[in-house]
């Protein structure tokens, strides 16, 4: 089975499809693990080539593969940093085969076809642990597939790896030191919001703080912070408590989905730092859903900290990257210091290579010129003019207003950063914000 980029020639799709070693399901993150004998025919029809497309897919650093189904088939995506690459086509038997075993994989209901099942695979690639989300949409057509991958031991963790900069760090732990107010972390479906929210606990200085969280982070291991098992029968707010009671100076919540969860936070953000998650595109959009939840606009400008927002840009590859010197009109534009002496860019195969000339492929990106992703940050903080803006006049041009009278980090401020310090490209940066 080839299931290819559409990038490479075929004979390097062919050796890559004979060397590909297949997956191995461990059965789901969390219940126990299912009977293959229950369903023999699923089995020999779905499991290999289920282990085929998730191997290929994982071969590939895919973060995400999808398979839709269309017409008398299904036809396949991948996302690879970001970027979208054809995926494998499928017959329609072959591709409910695969969806089939890869809910039974992950403890769904393969009965069920008409309603949303989310579900979690423990599986082993090459001697790595990875996290195998999956995701059921039922469509007209039939079920739509996502499977979305993470390498539980290449993941990152620690801030700096997810791109949180020395200056913001700073800022969180300035935060944390007051020992009041929500941190919430905002942002998209499968934006890497997860991933931001653990950087930012992790920011915290655990040596100093006690730092509790008080759900279950899936396959999430936060060093140093401390595990508050949430009670039988205890909501959000006697849970919350619980953990102020037993003197914790920083509380990692579940994500905010609901008013009521938003008002016991920002509620009880008074006696701690709060710290989690919650869905808005953008730290403009944040404020205003938190608003919209709280209903309090004074409990809202006195107890929210900060709101933090990412998004994910594509890292040049740090083996094939060429640097170059900047005009100097170009770094006064785009407000990066004159004493700038390099920026980078992503290596371009030429057209035509002269007589005599060779061009040695890269290994490392099959000469895509980036490899990998890291977050830009955005930080919305409460300053006085931000929670006078909060009591009196909250529209999205009186925030964006105020953050620029705070000269608050933005998106692209952080992008710059990353732009200077050589970890992407001005392209890159363009790029994403066209998108």
């Amino acid at each position: 089975m080839i299931f290819g980029f559409g990038k490479k020639k075929q004979q390097e799709e062919d050796d890559h499809d004979e060397e590909l070693e297949l997956i191995s399901f461990q059965g789901p993150v969390s219940g126990p693990p299912p009977n293959l004998n229950e369903n023999p025919g699923l089995v020999r029809a779905g499991l290999i080539p289920a282990k085929e497309i998730v191997s290929d897919a994982v071969s590939r650093d895919a973060s995400m593969l999808r398979l839709d189904p269309k017409g008398a088939g299904y036809i396949g995506m991948m996302m690879v940093d970001g970027m979208k690459y054809p995926g494998p086509r499928l017959q329609k038997q072959q591709g409910t085969a695969i969806t089939q075993i890869l809910k039974m994989m992950a403890g769904l209901s393969i009965q069920e076809r008409k309603k949303p099942q989310r579900g979690s695979i423990k599986a082993d690639y090459e001697g790595q642990p990875y996290d195998i989300a999956i995701d059921i949409t039922p469509t007209p057509e039939g079920e739509r597939l996502n499977i979305y991958i993470a390498n539980l031991k290449t993941r990152p963790n620690k801030p700096e790896e997810i791109g949180i900069s020395e200056t913001l760090k700073e800022k969180i732990r300035e935060m944390a030191a007051t020992r009041e107010g929500y941190i919430g972390v905002c942002g998209g479906s499968r934006s890497g919001l997860t991933t931001s929210t653990v950087g930012v606990v992790r920011s915290v200085d655990a040596y100093v703080y006690g730092v509790y969280k008080v759900f279950d982070t899936g396959t999430w291991d936060i060093p140093y912070v401390t595990d508050f098992e949430r009670e039988e029968g205890h909501d959000l707010e006697t849970t919350v408590t619980r953990a102020q009671r037993a003197e914790a100076d920083v509380i990692y919540v579940p994500p905010i989905t609901s008013e009521e969860e938003a008002k016991v936070i920002i509620e009880r953000a008074s006696k701690s730092v709060i710290i989690g998650e919650f869905p808005a595109k953008d730290a403009v959009s944040g404020l205003l859903q938190l608003n919209k939840w709280v209903g309090n606009q004074e409990l809202l400008a006195s107890n929210l900290k900060a709101i933090i927002t990412s998004k994910l840009i594509r890292k040049l590859c740090p083996s094939c990257k060429q640097a170059y010197a900047p005009n100097p009109k170009l770094l006064a534009k785009i407000g990066l210091s004159k004493e700038t002496k390099a920026l980078y860019r992503h290596r371009v195969q030429p057209q035509e290579l002269q007589k005599g000339e060779t061009w040695d492929s890269c290994p490392k990106c099959q000469d895509v010129g980036y490899q990998g992703q890291v977050a830009m940050f955005e930080l919305l903080e409460m300053t006085e003019g931000m929670q006078e803006v909060v009591r009196s006049k909250l529209t999205p041009d009186a925030i964006r207003t105020q953050m620029k009278k705070d000269d608050a980090l933005t998106l692209q401020k952080d992008g710059l950063r990353l732009v200077a310090e050589g970890i992407t490209s001005l392209e890159e940066l363009q790029r994403t914000f066209k998108s």
